[in-house]
């Protein structure tokens, strides 16, 4: 007996040596190659469906989410564009009185002037009349 720890088991294959003149143990090689490369490439191809299956699942559950979000913030959105808007109308419709309201007391302020003004001319008449009145007094007294 040997005591080569390293040979062949029984039920073992043994691998086929490639020779230059044998054309088949060349194309079982190729075809053997090929197989592994084949198994490989189909692992991963099964790999790359599974990634591709998670992230769909994960963009649907997505999609779904900013949907729902979506729904949820229209209603307030229109909501505060209604607000909005009735406070424009609001402003509007005060402005409007506002305007109103100043030309009123513009004119209101105008008459006062006016009468102050008359009020001030005819006391300044009766002032000189008075005077007139004194001096003509004064001149007829020793």
């Amino acid at each position: 007996m040997s005591d080569d720890l390293t040979q062949k088991l029984p039920g073992d294959k043994e691998a086929i040596a490639p020779q230059d003149d044998d054309t088949i143990s060349l194309l079982v090689i190729a075809v053997q190659s090929l197989s592994s490369s084949v198994q490989s490439l189909s692992s991963e191809i099964q790999s790359l469906r599974s990634e591709v299956h998670d992230v769909r699942a994960r963009l649907e559950t997505l999609e779904k989410t900013v949907t729902e979000h979506s729904f949820e913030t229209k209603p307030i959105w229109e909501r505060a564009l209604a607000e909005i808007a009735a406070t424009r109308a609001e402003l509007a419709e005060m402005k409007a009185e506002l305007r109103s309201e100043m030309k009123d007391g513009f004119r209101k302020l105008a008459l006062k002037i006016e009468l102050l003004n008359e009020d001030s001319l005819t006391l300044r008449a009766d002032q000189r009349q008075l005077d007139r009145r004194v001096e003509a007094l004064e001149s007829k007294s020793p």
